[in-house]
This record gives C-alpha cells, sequence and structure tokens, in this order.
C-alpha cells in the first residue's frame, strides 16, 4: 500500500468516527431533556425520603428503649425495622440513580461543549 492509500483510509475511518460522534451526540441530546426531568424528579422526593428515613429511625430507637414488648409490640417494631431497611434501601438506589443521571448529565455537557 502507498502511503496516499495509507491517508485516504485514515480520512475514511477519521470521516466514520465523526458520524458516529455526530449520531452519538444527536441521540444524547435527545435523551438530556428526560434525564434532566427525572434528576430533578429524584431531587424533590430525597427530601421527602430523607424524613421517612428519620421517622422510622427514630421508631425504631424509641422502641429499642421501651421495657420488654409484647407480642402486638414485637410484631410493630418488627414491621418498622423492615419499613426502615426498605426506606433506607430506596434512599439508596434513588442517591445511586441521581448520581448517575449526573453523571450522564456530565458526559452530555462535554460532547455538547466538545461541539462547539
Amino acid at each position: 500500500m502507498d502511503t496516499f492509500s495509507l491517508l485516504e483510509d485514515k480520512v475514511r475511518k477519521a470521516a466514520s468516527l465523526v458520524r458516529e460522534l455526530r449520531q452519538r451526540n444527536q441521540s444524547l441530546e435527545q435523551e438530556l431533556p428526560e434525564v434532566r426531568k427525572r434528576a430533578q424528579r429524584l431531587e424533590q422526593e430525597l427530601p421527602e425520603l430523607r424524613s421517612r428515613v428519620q421517622d422510622l429511625q427514630r421508631a425504631l430507637q424509641a422502641a429499642e428503649k421501651a421495657p420488654a414488648p409484647s407480642d402486638d409490640d414485637a410484631r410493630k417494631a418488627a414491621e418498622n425495622a423492615r419499613k426502615l431497611a426498605a426506606t433506607e434501601q430506596e434512599v439508596k438506589s434513588l442517591r445511586q440513580e441521581r448520581e448517575e443521571v449526573r453523571v450522564r448529565i456530565a458526559r452530555l455537557m462535554e460532547v455538547l461543549d466538545g461541539l462547539e
């Protein structure tokens, strides 16, 4: 292969890469509004979930401090503990999802900045 053929090959590869990046950028731009809405929704839900976790933690602490519980109290405490664990897992999941959304938005912004 001569050097001109090599150059042509590299130019074709570069053009192909530019097309792929433009398509990727376009799909990311289309995704951006939905991702922002989702991030906003998660941000709005987070204070309520934190409040629920705090309430459940207080209930759990109160249950732990109480004298020997009856069977009914034990069931309520176990239910509260299950709710606390579920809520903590939900908060953890939402935090992780929020972080993923932030990363995706950051990537989108980098791509958009690169186009300018």
